[in-house]
């Protein structure tokens, strides 16, 4: 199948708390800690959505690669004990400001290809948009699976969001973009990015700016990322080799039937 078109905190974080592997994916992530949430664009709709997932199964919820931990946050609001962590240490000590109120919510440090929680018995896990896609190649992937699988109780749901491969390469040019809704009162932050899609190599890369305007003026960093994508097969095989039973593929998150038409792709694990 292919698509066929194109607590209380102080200071920073120690060092040791950072996992010894980083993604190469990636440049620029932890500049972009402080200002992560820069639209404030109200995600309530999404959130429902994996609040109404995690429920078919239980209440005690993963999710890895969580960034400030905002989806975290507000399933923990709706009564689900949740569990996430994230590479980046400077994410997570922002997350951390934001959330150490929210009740049920842990925060942890962690790379998805290797980590390990005294907790062996989560109902459900969930990696949203395109964030599997960060990893660099299949072997990452499995050891994802297999780390996941490690802490997911018999019968807990995996859910991932994918992206199907396009069969053919593009490119979009430079523009800017502005928040949606600005969420800042102190400062205001917009970026310019430009991409590309290789079809031969299945790399999106994805080139921005990040642009911070305060009252000491105007500063920026960059912020560049490349997604792999992965043929349908593929995944199939390193879910199964980790474990897990395919209960469900969609198109959508509205669980429409997958064709090989769609770009979009929902898969619904459970672990065996």
């Amino acid at each position: 199948w292919q698509r066929r078109s194109g607590g209380t905190l102080a200071g920073t974080p120690p060092d040791e708390a950072r996992p010894k592997s980083t993604w190469s994916m990636v440049n620029g992530y932890d500049s972009h800690a402080a200002v992560w949430d820069w639209d404030g664009y109200d995600r309530t709709p999404e959130y429902d959505y994996w609040c109404s997932y995690a429920r078919r199964y239980g209440d005690k919820v993963l999710i890895p690669m969580c960034a400030l931990a905002e989806a975290g946050a507000y399933l923990a609001r709706q009564g689900f004990r949740v569990t996430a962590f994230d590479i980046s240490a400077e994410m997570v000590y922002e997350g951390r400001k934001r959330f150490d109120s929210v009740q049920n919510l842990s925060l942890h440090v962690a790379d998805i290809r290797d980590f390990r929680l005294d907790e062996r018995d989560f109902d459900f896990a969930f990696l949203a948009t395109q964030d599997l896609h960060l990893l660099s190649d299949i072997e990452a992937v499995k050891q994802a699976f297999a780390s996941l699988a490690v802490h997911l109780r018999r019968g807990g749901c995996l859910a991932l969001e994918l992206v199907l491969p396009p069969s053919e390469s593009y490119e979009y040019p430079k523009r800017v973009y502005h928040p949606r809704v600005p969420n800042y009162s102190d400062k205001s932050v917009w970026k310019e990015g430009e991409g590309r899609y290789d079809a031969a190599t299945k790399r999106h890369h994805i080139i921005q700016t990040v642009y911070v305007r305060d009252r000491q003026g105007t500063s920026s960093f960059p912020y560049n990322i490349v997604l792999q994508y992965y043929e349908r097969e593929s995944i199939l095989d390193a879910l199964s080799e980790a474990g897990f039973a395919v209960a469900g593929e969609y198109g959508s998150r509205a669980r429409e039937p997958l064709t090989p038409q769609h770009g979009e792709w929902v898969i619904e694990a459970v672990r065996r």
